[in-house]
């Protein structure tokens, strides 16, 4: 009987395994799925290393905004053990001033406040790109933020801004890509990905209509779709139902 394939699926700031609920549920009769737990670690190499360390010598990376930059460190570090890549509102550049003072200001607002008020802050950035709101995504999007202490809010704003300059590793990477972004993405936009997918060897962009940096609660059944397709399709380079629409 021949197992099925692993499949890690990395989230991204203030989320947890919640976030994954629809794509976990459209990949479980094909793959065996594991989500690691990233609280508390403040680099992106400790959150790469422990997902390593638990891992066989093959397996697919889905990351996440921030687990997306954990995918990257993983790529880097152990290319031969990688078999799919899927990026998913992503950045690859270094850390700049501006990036500084908004990531600090966000830490002094939890911080001020407390994680449970925070909550609500948080969604609305995630969302505020939204005339009709979600509700069940706005409420999954508070509940992992509550979930997650101040402490681990910190040490991920810490390992986000403590990292290594990834554009230097897209060069590099030898097996195809497929990037993923919400088309108003405000925070890791459709042109930044169409950067990273110009320095990737082969890569593959989709932009989803009608959804922001949270893609995979936003539009979660086009996602799960285009994962499926890339994971378990053996031709990547088939045109998937969803067209890549360039950056105006």
């Amino acid at each position: 009987m021949t197992s099925k394939p692993l499949v890690y699926l990395l989230p991204g700031l203030l989320c947890d395994e919640s976030v994954w609920q629809y794509q976990q549920e459209a990949l479980a009769d094909r793959a065996e799925i594991r989500i690691p737990d990233f609280s508390g670690l403040d680099s992106l190499l400790a959150m790469a290393e422990k997902v390593l360390a638990d891992a066989p010598d093959k397996f697919s990376v889905v990351g996440h905004s921030m687990g997306g930059r954990v995918a990257l460190e993983i790529i880097n570090m152990a290319p031969e053990r990688v078999d799919h890549l899927i990026l998913l509102s992503i950045g690859a550049h270094p850390v700049n001033d501006e990036e500084c003072e908004q990531r600090s200001s966000l830490v002094e607002e939890a911080a001020s406040i407390g994680m449970q008020r925070y909550a609500v802050s948080w969604a609305n950035l995630m969302l505020g790109f939204q005339e009709k709101q979600n509700p069940q995504v706005r409420e999954c999007i508070e509940a992992m933020a509550r979930r997650q202490s101040l402490d681990t809010f910190i040490a991920h704003i810490t390992a986000g801004l403590g990292r290594k300059d990834q554009t230097l590793y897209l060069p590099h990477i030898k097996i195809p890509v497929l990037l993923i972004v919400g088309e108003k993405d405000t925070w890791s936009t459709v042109s930044q990905h169409e950067n990273i997918r110009q320095q990737i060897p082969e890569a593959r962009m989709e932009v989803i209509p009608d959804a922001g940096h949270m893609v995979i609660l936003d539009q979660p059944s086009v996602v799960s779709d285009l994962m499926c397709h890339w994971l378990f399709t053996r031709n990547k380079h088939v045109l998937s139902p969803y067209p890549v629409k360039p950056d105006d």
